[in-house]
This record gives structure tokens, C-alpha cells and sequence, in this order.
């Protein structure tokens, strides 16, 4: 099993990207335009997330980066480090998601803002130490738990948080979900 850095994983999504793109920053904006698109039919209704469950989460990955990366939804095969966060061991991610993904369906319901932001900071931090995909872990969790929100009868307005913060919360939510559950608390709002 390899791990790799930034470099090397820059170097990865050059060499596999389906469009053959050879510089980085044309990649990153190719990934930007093509994963807005796909993005915007979830928000249109095209493309629905129905039961959460773990295999809903890599459709979801697949619906969003199919026309960039050949990888899309399919977990990854290497070892991950990000600064000094080691997420879930490859051996592991399969017992460690089916696990997460049972909790997340058989989740009681939400009760108050406060509960709510309790368990979505908890279900977001468990998603980050996941962390199955090569690329777009981040973008993927969060519009998941978007719309895994809404059937909890909550809004999460993501665009209300500030890029730093929200950083600063989920560096900080690998020992302490504290700060995550705060700014959910100011982002959150009840739907019915």
C-alpha cells in the first residue's frame, strides 16, 4: 500500500485525468467547471440521494467527478495523510463506512438546533477521518450531509461559514468536535 504527499498525489491526478490534462492549474479548473455542473442537477433534482447509505455516498462521488477522474466513486487504494492527519487506514475503510453509514441511517431523529448540531458535527468529523476517496472527500460529505440534513427537517448553510473558520473547526474536530458544533449552530436552521 503507497501513501503519498501533495506532490505526488498532484502528479497522480495528471497522469489519470480523463481529459489528459497535463498542467495543474488548467486540472484544477477542468474539476471546478465540471464538478459545478454535476453539482448543480443535484440542486435542480436531477440526481437525488435517496437512502444515505454507503453505497449513496459513492454514487454520489461517481455523479460528481465522472468527468474528470477515473477513480471516481471508488474508495481509494492508498494511504492518506494531510499535514500531520492521518485518516482511515486503507485495510479499514470498508468495516469503518459500513459502520458510519449504519449509524447514519438509524439515526433517531433531531430534536432541537442544538442536537442537531451536536450530530452533524459528529457525523462530519467521522466522514473526514473516512476520508475514502482519492479526491473530493470534502466537496462529496458536505453536499451528503446537506441533503441528509433536510430529511432531519434542517437547512445546513454552508455559504454562512467563513473558509478559515470552518478550516480551523475541522483541523480541530480530529480530537474535539467543539468548534464544528458551534459554527453549525449558526448555520443551521429548523425547516419544520
Amino acid at each position: 500500500m503507497a501513501k503519498y504527499d501533495d506532490f505526488e498525489n498532484d502528479n497522480y491526478l495528471l497522469n489519470t485525468n480523463l481529459l489528459d490534462i497535463t498542467d495543474f492549474d488548467e486540472l484544477q479548473q477542468a474539476e471546478a467547471f465540471t464538478f459545478s455542473i454535476r453539482a448543480a442537477q443535484i440542486e435542480q433534482g436531477v440526481y437525488k440521494i435517496t437512502a444515505f447509505s454507503k453505497e449513496d455516498f459513492i454514487d454520489l462521488h461517481y455523479q460528481l467527478f465522472q468527468d474528470i477522474y477515473p477513480f471516481a466513486g471508488q474508495f481509494r487504494k492508498v494511504q492518506l495523510m494531510k499535514g500531520t492527519t492521518r485518516f482511515c487506514q486503507v485495510q479499514f475503510l470498508d468495516a469503518y463506512a459500513s459502520d458510519l453509514f449504519y449509524r447514519l441511517q438509524n439515526e433517531p431523529v433531531w430534536e432541537s438546533l442544538e442536537v442537531a448540531a451536536k450530530r452533524l458535527a459528529y457525523f462530519k468529523s467521522e466522514l473526514n477521518m473516512l476520508h475514502p476517496f482519492r479526491e473530493g472527500n470534502g466537496r462529496t460529505i458536505r453536499i451528503f450531509l446537506q441533503e441528509y440534513t433536510k430529511t432531519k427537517g434542517f437547512l445546513w448553510k454552508y455559504d454562512k461559514i467563513g473558509r478559515n473558520e470552518y478550516m480551523q473547526a475541522m483541523i480541530c474536530s480530529v480530537t474535539s468536535e467543539d468548534l464544528l458544533e458551534n459554527l453549525f449552530l449558526d448555520t443551521l436552521i429548523r425547516v419544520h
